[in-house]
């Protein structure tokens, strides 16, 4: 009973590693269309990346400062005060825009630091992640393994393109 052997079977690598239950007819592998289109995905996103950040870095004129040609002129009128007989308790200033403009500014000016800093520090954290993954290939888990290799890549691009968002978003709220 004790020294009963157990007899181990030797299972062909094919059957546990190359998933095709999953697929049918010719989506078992990957053909050329498929390669130039999953080559083609990050080399659009750097090159896009890379042509934002060389147009940020290289306009003439800051984002705030708007030259003017025109020559300023000085009038000096006299100021009339008036003070009105009546105050109407009812009455609604009406909105500038000024401080609302002057508050996503500052409030802008004050993330943008902290982007530049979450940017900078995608690629140190997104390479740790995949080197963690590359333990559960090790482990023979390699689902887990590719699922957070593409999570922390795809999360990295996001990162590096939240700038760019976020430039988006300003305009589209600028337009309104």
């Amino acid at each position: 009973m004790f020294k009963k052997r157990i007899k181990t079977e030797v299972v062909p690598a094919h059957e546990y590693t190359d998933y095709s239950d999953r697929f049918e007819g010719d989506e078992k592998y990957a053909t050329l269309k498929h390669v130039a289109i999953a080559a083609a995905i990050p080399s659009t996103v750097a090159i896009g990346t890379g042509l934002f950040m060389f147009n940020k870095f290289n306009d003439t004129y800051s984002s705030t400062v708007i030259p003017v040609n025109a020559p300023v002129q000085q009038v000096m009128e006299p100021v009339v005060a008036q003070i009105p007989s009546t105050i109407h308790v009812n009455t609604i200033a009406e909105p500038t825009g000024i401080i609302a403009e002057k508050s996503l500014e500052i409030l802008a000016t004050a993330l943008d630091p902290v982007v530049q800093i979450l940017v900078a520090i995608s690629f140190p954290i997104a390479s740790v992640i995949m080197v963690g993954a590359c333990f559960f290939f090790m482990l023979g888990n390699s689902e887990k393994a590719w699922s957070m290799i593409m999570n922390a890549g795809l999360g990295y691009v996001l990162i590096n393109l939240s700038p760019l968002f976020l430039q988006i978003l300003k305009q589209i709220g600028e337009a309104i």
